[in-house]
């Protein structure tokens, strides 16, 4: 999830996460703006909610603070599957431990080496909330449908050639390696949930104003919705696995402002709610429980790798000093509290690609920091121009930056910009050969397509081509898991080593639970909580 990601789940902001490019940079933003930040760092990975014994549940009310421009998965932006995920069956589920399971595929694997065949078996005897069946044929459709559906997930499946080689079974074979494929057809991403073919002959029409045309354990009742105000989903009577079927109904209100929603909460209209960290104090002192990790990243982008703009970022111990300069643990506490979590690396501890080797290589030494500055010819610093984003604190980071590498000589003058649009235009334009803005963690697969490969454009707007990553990147993407998760783990310390970033702590997404609710758990393989898993106790 990247820069949009962050923006789709921010209060203040109308974008949503694309990936690779604007896709990245909305990413973060998504996330970062609806949900950033969270009380004493967030939860421990994989805690979750209420550990109650689980209870068949009536209703279940959750808090999100934006509202779906509309309701076609294959379409939709990222930052709003959970709008979709409840009445549109997946081909897999990402479960709160971030494993990858069953759902319309009964098995799955890739066929023989390079990770770009994958052949699903389907389950028999399921049927879409229409009644038709679900086959191979429908689901080929609908894959099809995602492909050419100009969403922000579209790029997924762009080299992607799908063929139904049986009722219930098809293949995949893609042009070039993605291990990560069954994640990529989870609930947690829209391409992934299955459009019946009905839906797909009206799939302009999949609006919050007309029923879903799903597999799913719900079905979205517009009838009894209103939008931007609430939307309403009912179990799915046909649905193949009522044990999944947690409630009878389902309801997610729109609720922008915190304290709003914690006042809701306390008088039980609302469950679950996911916000940002100046609703901790207020939910804990109600007797809610938070949920969270640390997974939206703040700090600077080196993107002027080759000294285009600015010739001293070109040289590694340029960018190395500028790392050595920023006192993360200052600068973390004085902006983000017990919110953030300090951090040299673009994946979280426990994450995929994280180096445990290198959690303190940039240990806070402005000493340092003059010593290679002086070494690479600039022993009294330079002028360092810094896009900054107006967004969740992105431009006071900047500042906060600013007066960190000034006390090293480095004048940095930031410029910000209110408009994601701008933000954008201006980090590709080679104008800026450093940014503030933020990222959502996630595998190094989609980190580098997102982040750091030169096809990356937002987050590597210079295109910055290196043969060593880029020869890391494809060995991972074709490998097996264990050698995979290894060629990961030198990618980030390629990306420490050579200081292609500054990044200075995470920050995470909060859910807020009231007693009674279960089920609210993530990981660092499912940092977001499905409200698939969401149940009653008692």
């Amino acid at each position: 999830m990247n820069f949009h990601d962050v923006a789709a789940h921010v209060p203040s902001s109308r974008t949503h996460r694309p990936r690779a490019g604007l896709a990245g940079l909305c990413a973060a933003l998504s996330l970062t703006l609806a949900a950033c930040g969270g009380a004493a760092g967030g939860a421990a990975a994989g805690a979750g909610s209420s550990t109650g014994k689980a209870v068949p549940g009536d209703t279940l009310t959750v808090a999100e603070q934006q509202a779906p421009p509309s309701m076609n998965p294959g379409s939709l932006d990222l930052g709003f599957v959970d709008f979709t995920m409840l009445s549109y069956e997946s081909l897999f589920y990402l479960s709160p431990a971030g494993e990858v399971q069953p759902a319309l595929a009964k098995s799955w694997k890739y066929v023989g080496s390079g990770n770009k065949e994958l052949s699903i078996t389907l389950r028999s005897g399921v049927k879409f909330a229409d009644g038709t069946a679900v086959t191979a044929d429908a689901v080929k459709a609908s894959l099809e449908y995602a492909k050419t559906a100009q969403g922000n997930q579209a790029h997924y499946l762009t080299d992607a050639t799908i063929t139904a080689t049986g009722p219930l079974a098809l293949t995949i074979k893609l042009a070039e390696p993605n291990p990560i494929l069954p994640t990529l057809l989870t609930q947690s991403y829209g391409i992934g949930q299955i459009i019946s073919p009905k839906g797909l002959a009206g799939a302009s029409k999949l609006t919050p104003t007309a029923t879903s045309q799903g597999a799913g354990p719900y079905i979205y009742e517009p009838s009894d919705s209103v939008a931007g105000d609430h939307y309403t989903y009912t179990a799915n009577p046909a649905y193949y696995d009522k044990a999944k079927q947690h409630y009878k109904k389902i309801v997610i209100k729109i609720v922008q402002n915190g304290q709003t929603a914690v006042n809701a909460m306390k008088t039980g209209q609302i469950d679950v709610y996911k916000g940002d960290y100046t609703s901790a104090a207020s939910a804990k002192s109600a007797g809610m429980s938070t949920v969270g990790l640390p997974v939206i990243l703040q700090g600077l982008s080196l993107i002027d790798r080759g000294g285009e703009v600015s010739k001293p970022l070109g040289d590694v111990r340029v960018r190395q000093a500028i790392n050595y300069a920023i006192d993360r643990d200052a600068v973390t506490k004085a902006l983000l509290g017990s919110s953030g979590t300090p951090t040299v690396q673009t994946v979280i501890k426990g994450g995929d690609g994280y180096a445990p080797d290198y959690a303190d290589h940039y240990t806070y030494n402005p000493a340092k920091a003059k010593e290679l500055l002086k070494e690479a010819g600039y022993p009294n610093g330079f002028q360092l121009p810094v896009l900054a984003a107006t967004f969740v604190g992105f431009d006071t980071m900047a500042e906060a930056i600013a007066g960190q590498l000034s006390k090293v000589g480095i004048k940095v003058k930031v410029t910000a910009v209110t408009s994601i649009t701008s933000f954008v235009e201006n980090e590709t334009n080679h104008k800026y050969p450093a940014v503030s803005g933020g990222f959502t963690e996630e595998p190094m697969f989609l980190e580098g397509q997102d982040l750091f490969m030169p096809g990356s454009k937002v987050f590597n707007g210079f295109g910055t081509t290196s043969p060593e990553l880029t020869g890391l990147y494809n060995k991972a993407a074709a490998a097996d898991a264990t050698t995979r998760a290894d060629l990961d783990r030198q990618m980030q310390e390629y990306l420490v080593q050579n200081a292609w970033f500054a990044p200075v702590a995470f920050t995470p997404v909060n859910y807020y639970v009231r007693p009674g609710v279960g089920g609210v758990k993530v990981s660092a393989g499912a940092p977001f909580a499905s409200p698939l898993a969401f149940y009653a106790t008692k």
